[in-house]
């Protein structure tokens, strides 16, 4: 066994080098790139597109000449037809090769979960399409395997509950995407990230912990992750302690069982199968299977531009790239573009039936870029990115929700219970739209602004005027982080109103209620956006009970800025040591 476990070590080590050579990473072309986002088994939609943008024929051939055709991944999972996608990309590889053309291929997390054994989105109809590949032996001895670690009650019973939860195609299908099935063998040789000319093509995004590799090193890496976990899986199962009917997520639970019954059998003796059980149990920390992989991460897609750009940046600045194009995380049906190009977002939710979108492909040519989508005879260009808070929080833009908190009646006040100037929450009705507010008052030095000459004093204000002098700096720098805020009068105050941040949680809250911090943006990058807005208009009272996050995504909130804007050069204490890191489209907007 011993002997086994090396030669799997060593064939590793030969496919990841032989996949490396194989693959190119950087590719220049002056021919056409057309690249196509996650289609999800939605076949029919596909190869239509295809056929519209001149790929392939009406016999399903390449047709495509030299264009370069580049999948983001997610070919696989919940869609009928995701072995027809497969194979028929498998095919067009090969005609594509011979015409002069190319076909690339980066993988998606969707491939990554069918290959480990993750089946939660393969589809009734997925199995079906491997049904017929499947021997009434091959069933047999997977249920003999099933009722070998789940022996209790009758067999017919058990047979009935086997057969619910794998279904028929099950087995043909789990094989055909391991190492040794023809469409896992494909897949095992793909890359994750590709540049093309000036586009670099990844499936989810760019983290942090991704820069700084080459391309090649980079593959490697996540290569290597992937084609080790699979071998030693299939090392554990020839040695019959890891059966097929075993999922991805019930592997640690299983094996560890089968370590203890081992060591209770045979003390003092190691195993066979220790290494690669200890092996599986260590790509826990893969970085291949976490969620800031390039086949994971959402951060591209989601998170605020300003501190997402300087990651992507540098990524892009390293690779002498411009622009990355991602899939992963669905848009409403349009190609997208954020961060002033710097990203853009291909996803359409091609797969209808569960995201409700359409079939696109990004056609690059000459230098420029068009957007063909399915049916459409005319070419389009990529939707640039709407961020909206005013929209998010109320459902009303900024001017709609300005004149709302400045005219409309008051139906309710009450004491928020926090806070030194003890701020109200205000609740506004008019014409059956109901909004809340938050209501300050407090002002230490009415009318500092029409005063001819300056006092130090003045920089300890506590001026109800600064959150909405905070909103509108926000709202020029197109930062859409402080909630809108107007001057207002409310039962007889004069004050300001910030609209009202519903179902958020503080960082004191969340910190003494020992929530995880969730979401796909990072804490820390979200910090780096704060320590620059809260210099930039000296904010001396950012503290755990206004450092602001929604719950549902763990997004930060600009709030409370009554103590802000004073008049000295120097950075407020809490940042004078903190290293600030901008992008180039940060800093041009400043």
């Amino acid at each position: 066994m011993r002997l086994q476990v090396l030669f799997f070590v060593l064939s590793l080590t030969l496919v990841a080098a032989a996949a490396r050579a194989a693959v190119e990473f950087d590719i220049s072309t002056s021919e056409r790139v057309v690249a196509f986002g996650d289609v999800h088994g939605a076949f029919d939609d596909w190869t239509a597109l295809l056929q519209q943008v001149g790929v392939i024929d009406g016999q399903l051939d390449w047709a495509g000449g030299r264009t370069h055709l580049v999948s983001v991944g997610d070919l696989v999972d919940r869609g009928p037809g995701s072995r027809q996608v497969v194979e028929l990309m498998m095919k067009l590889e090969g005609q594509a090769e011979a015409a002069g053309g190319a076909v690339h291929m980066v993988l998606g997390n969707h491939e990554v979960m069918v290959m480990t054994g993750d089946l939660r989105y393969v589809s009734p109809a997925e199995y079906q399409a491997f049904a017929a590949d499947e021997s009434q032996t091959e069933r047999d001895a997977l249920f003999a395997d099933y009722r070998r670690f789940n022996p209790g009650g009758e067999d017919a019973e058990a047979r009935a509950a086997f057969d619910a939860q794998y279904p028929p195609g099950y087995i043909a299908l789990r094989k055909a995407y391991s190492l040794e099935g023809e469409l896992g063998r494909w897949l095992a040789q793909k890359p994750f990230i590709i540049k093309v000319n000036d586009k670099v093509y990844m499936h989810g995004g760019i983290a942090a912990d991704a820069i700084g590799e080459s391309l090649e090193a980079l593959n490697g890496r996540l290569q290597g992750e992937l084609v080790g976990f699979l071998r030693n899986m299939d090392a554990l199962r020839e040695a019959g302690v890891m059966p097929w009917h075993v999922g991805y997520h019930d592997r640690l639970t299983f094996l560890n069982a089968r370590a203890e019954e081992f060591a209770a059998a045979n003390p003092d003796v190691k195993a066979d199968w220790f290494d690669p059980l200890v092996a599986v149990f260590d790509a826990q920390k893969a970085f291949v299977f976490t969620p800031d992989s390039p086949n994971w991460y959402r951060g591209t897609a989601l998170c605020h531009p300003y501190s997402e750009s300087f990651n992507t940046e540098k990524f892009l600045k390293q690779l002498s790239a411009k622009q990355l194009v991602v899939g992963h995380t669905p848009t409403s049906g349009d190609v997208q573009v954020r961060m002033e190009g710097l990203a853009l977002r291909l996803d359409t939710g091609m797969l209808k039936s569960v995201y409700g979108g359409r079939a696109a492909a990004l056609v690059s040519v000459g230098g420029t870029d068009e957007i063909h989508y399915l049916g459409s005879s005319q070419a389009a260009q990529p939707m640039p990115e709407k961020r909206d808070l005013a929209q998010q929080l109320s459902g009303m833009s900024d001017a709609e929700l300005e004149d709302f908190m400045r005219t409309a009646p008051v139906v309710n006040i009450e004491d928020i219970g926090t806070g030194i100037t003890k701020p109200k929450r205000v609740t506004q009705e008019r014409g059956g739209v109901r909004n809340d507010a938050v209501f300050k008052y407090e002002d230490t030095h009415p009318g500092l602004q029409d005063r001819g000459r300056f006092s130090r004093s003045y920089n300890d204000a506590d001026r109800y005027v600064y959150d909405v002098a905070a909103y509108k700096l926000d709202r020029m720098l197109e930062w859409q982080m402080v909630p809108t805020a107007v001057l207002a009068t409310v039962d007889g105050d004069e004050g300001a109103l910030s609209d009202w941040v519903e179902n958020a949680i503080n960082e004191r809250d969340r910190l003494e209620q020992e929530l995880p911090f969730g979401g796909a943006c990072d804490q820390w990058e979200q910090y780096r956006l704060r320590f620059i807005f809260d210099i930039l208009v000296y904010n001396e009272d950012r503290n755990l009970t206004n450092i602001l996050w929604t719950k549902d995504d763990y997004m930060m909130r600009f709030i409370d800025h009554t103590l802000a804007f004073r008049s000295t050069e120097k950075r407020p204490k809490q940042y004078r040591k903190v290293d600030l890191e901008l992008s180039d489209l940060l800093r041009g907007k400043l």
